[in-house]
């Protein structure tokens, strides 16, 4: 049975802590609730609660930062602060073409969640970024996917990732994190994630 989002990041944050504390001193506090309900409604589309619910609990990392806060999110991404999903949001609005394949207008989408597609979907909420730009984005398009996590990069388009929602993709974070301070061996040939000498937590 899957852990719910509050006691999930309790442990990630309890690991941190102890095992990679400069990883842990860089994530902001629970993001606030005026700026989630801001972007709700730029946004227009129901966001899954257990998004809501992470976001109650920490507010990303602040982007100038993000060199001395390791990858808390595999492979080598940070969470964007609310206010900088929104920001990010228009900006590639503004600047990328829609999937003519999927977005219509009024906000109407002629896809499911979890369908790949490119360049853009106005369905996609940026939630983290790495340092060329990709970003994993939350999939609020209707369908039995809804809310799962997919990947999106300039000029590659945008396609599903192995996270079904936000909730898995904490869950495999706590385990992992948990394996790593047991020592002890991951599933499937995983690797470890790693820490630096200067205590920040890396993905490989």
């Amino acid at each position: 049975m899957t852990a719910p989002v509050n006691q999930l990041w309790q442990q990630i944050m309890n690991l941190l802590r102890e095992h990679a504390p400069a990883t842990a001193r860089e994530i902001r506090p629970p993001g606030p609730a005026e700026d989630i309900g801001e972007l709700q409604r730029l946004i227009g589309l129901r966001f899954p609660d257990d998004l809501v619910e992470w976001w109650a609990l920490m507010d990303g990392i602040v982007d100038r930062h993000d060199q001395r806060a390791g990858d808390l999110v595999p492979h080598a991404f940070v969470p964007l602060a609310v206010r900088r999903v929104h920001e990010e949001y228009q900006r590639v609005s503004e600047s990328t073409a829609t999937d003519p394949t999927c977005c219509g207008p009024g906000r109407v989408h002629r896809n499911q969640a979890g369908d790949d597609g490119g360049p853009f979907c106005t369905a996609l909420v940026p939630l983290c970024r790495d340092i060329t730009g990709a970003t994993l984005c939350v999939d609020l398009r209707a369908g039995t996917d809804h809310g799962v996590i997919m990947t999106m990069a300039p000029g590659d388009g945008f396609s599903a990732t192995h996270w079904g929602s936000v909730t898995e993709m904490l869950t495999e974070i706590a385990e992992r994190l948990d394996a790593y301070a047991r020592q002890a061996e991951l599933p499937y040939g995983e690797k470890q994630p790693m820490v630096n000498d200067e205590g920040m937590l890396q993905w490989p």
